[in-house]
């Protein structure tokens, strides 16, 4: 008997501890972010038409811009039309606004600037860009990338070139194909949709590679952390990184240091995304619409 009672026990505990098994511990004592949430599909019955859509931009204002084939429609939070800001454009790809409600845009060769009622302030352009791909602005300093001629070339408010940033090649501080840059706190992030990485350099020369995001080669993966051909790139007020990961049909997150955090599955390629500054939105564009997203609360309230 005096033997029976210890088996019993050990076969007892053995069947809890498969029934039952310990939660996983996680790292930082915290449960992994969830992904976003699908809350709502723009322009749905709201009264105007997304067609072409080039890029979307959650604006220094707060407004939702929606850079289309021949214009910019400012939208409110919640989707609604408040105004088209700028019409006749004839080929945009990119949208920023600076700290001054400027907005700048990329259009076909030509760099267009406006104020933030949409009137023109200046336009130049540069004979040597040919596909214009990606627009971002720092002081008195316009950053554009060409994408047919692989290059990142910077310019002065009166278009007059400064330098180049970044090259055709295959190291870590070249490009293949770059798309949409993104300026934080000195860095400038550029897309390299080719090299399937995105990378964050310094503004200032000498030029330093600053954070890496995607694999070691040009291979790219569905992994999480790798790319297949991303599209854009964008950051929020916690230094948080997010790629419109077109290729594989997902928005990924990350740290301010590059680590993984969390995807978001799609339906299809993405051709932009946008966040709010605290992080809680996501705004994805598709040639047609928008698909806004939220980060889900944490149980008791908290995020």
């Amino acid at each position: 008997m005096r033997f029976i009672i210890p088996i019993l026990t050990f076969l007892f505990l053995l069947g809890c501890g498969k029934k039952y098994p310990i939660p996983p511990e996680y790292d930082y004592g915290l449960p992994p972010e969830e992904s976003y949430v699908l809350v709502d599909e723009w322009p749905g019955d709201m009264g105007y038409e997304l067609n072409a859509v080039a890029d979307v931009l959650v604006g220094e204002d707060g407004f939702i811009y929606a850079l289309t084939g021949g214009d910019v429609k400012k939208l409110f939070e919640n989707g609604q039309l408040n105004r088209v800001v700028i019409d006749g454009l004839s080929s945009p790809s990119a949208i920023h606004q600076d700290r001054k409600r400027n907005i700048y845009i990329a259009d076909g060769e030509t760099i267009r600037i406006f104020n933030r009622d949409g009137d023109s302030i200046y336009a130049f352009r540069d004979t040597s860009l040919v596909v214009t791909s990606g627009i971002a602005a720092e002081g008195e300093k316009i950053f554009v990338s060409d994408s047919e001629r692989d290059l990142v070339l910077s310019y002065d408010t009166l278009g007059n070139l400064i330098d180049t940033v970044a090259s055709y090649g295959a190291g870590i501080l070249n490009v293949d194909e770059p798309l949409d840059l993104y300026i934080l706190e000195g860095k400038i992030f550029v897309v390299s949709s080719e090299q399937n990485w995105v990378e964050a350099i310094s503004i200032d020369t000498p030029r330093v590679n600053l954070l890496h995001l995607g694999g070691e080669t040009h291979e790219g993966d569905t992994l999480p952390g790798y790319f297949i051909d991303p599209v854009d790139v964008v950051v929020d007020d916690s230094a948080c990184v997010y790629v419109a990961d077109g290729g594989n049909q997902r928005i990924q997150k990350f740290d301010s240091q590059g680590n993984f955090i969390v995807e978001t599955e799609l339906s299809e390629s993405p051709v932009s995304v946008a966040v709010s500054g605290d992080g809680r939105s996501l705004y994805v564009g598709f040639a047609d619409r928008i698909e806004k997203y939220k980060r889900p609360e944490m149980p008791g309230g908290g995020e």
